[in-house]
């Protein structure tokens, strides 16, 4: 039992042997994710500790000495393997950690800075991500608005439409008639050009056969033309009288013809050239047998 007490009594001074600081013991470092604030930066003043440490130790070692030497002679505590196996484990913690501590502290301070500098790292990515995130929901607030504004401008847009769909039928109508309506008037001015030809050349035709077998008209025109030329009065010319006889026979035959047949004979050619222009043209109406319009489409 004396045994026991004394072996507790030296465990406790050995203990408080070593609870003192050694000199180049390594000083605590706290770490954390987060950013330190400005003002506990700013508040933290690095001060040097009181070296204490060594006369702490000291003591011990006296204490540990004055205890140990009557219990080792009186045998109050027996030295065997156990205790000298001890001794060596405890001296090799005690070189280890003054040799060799500040080498293990700087070592595990590096890991514990990159990863402190690792943790903020992902922690800016993080705090980015989500600023993106905000920023993108706040954009889309006013989605809904965009959207019912888009769709009352395609209500808007289709009502034009609709309302364009209306006259553009009417404008095109429009169009076909009046493409219709030029194309009679060519059609009567280029008939009515052809027929002045064909009289004129009928005509032309028929003074000169008329002058080719009379000596007398050709004798009359040859002292017309002299007398002309001479500036001196003449008759009537023989060649005009010819024409207004000619174009007087030819108006007493024209009334003998029934204008209705030729009429309608006209008419139908003008209809089968207006249905041939609006079949091309895909027309919205045609002209029937008697002239007048029908819808197609």
């Amino acid at each position: 039992m004396l045994r026991a007490a004394t072996s507790k009594v030296i465990r406790q001074g050995a203990l408080a042997a070593r609870r003192g600081a050694p000199l180049g013991a390594p000083r605590l470092q706290e770490f954390h994710a987060s950013y330190r604030r400005e003002e506990e930066a700013k508040a933290e003043v690095p001060t040097e500790p009181a070296d204490n440490g060594t006369a702490k130790s000291l003591y011990g070692i006296a204490a540990g000495i004055t205890l140990a030497v009557p219990a080792i002679h009186y045998e109050w505590y027996l030295v065997n393997e156990e205790t000298q196996l001890a001794a060596c484990f405890i001296c090799f913690c005690g070189v280890v950690y003054q040799q060799f501590g500040t080498v293990i502290f700087e070592a595990l301070e590096e890991d514990g800075n990159k990863t402190l500098v690792e943790m903020n790292a992902a922690e800016d990515g993080v705090i980015d991500s989500l600023t993106s995130t905000i920023e993108e929901i706040e954009s889309q607030a006013g989605i809904v608005e965009d959207i019912e504004a888009v769709k009352d401008l395609k209500i808007e847009t289709y009502a034009k439409l609709n309302e364009v769909g209306k006259v553009k039928p009417l404008y095109n109508f429009k169009s076909q008639v009046e493409k219709l309506l030029a194309a009679i008037a060519a059609e009567e001015s280029a008939s009515q050009e052809k027929e002045k030809m064909a009289l004129m050349e009928e005509a032309t035709a028929a003074v000169s056969a008329e002058f080719s077998s009379s000596k007398v008209l050709q004798k009359k025109s040859l002292a017309n033309a002299i007398a002309m030329l001479k500036g001196s009065k003449t008759g009537d010319d023989p060649v005009k009288e010819a024409y207004l006889n000619f174009f007087a026979d030819k108006k007493k035959a024209a009334e003998k013809i029934n204008e209705a047949e030729e009429a309608k004979a006209s008419r139908e050619a003008m209809i089968a050239k207006l249905n041939s222009v609006a079949k091309n043209d895909k027309f919205y109406f045609e002209f029937d047998a008697s002239g007048s319009p029908k819808m197609t489409a």
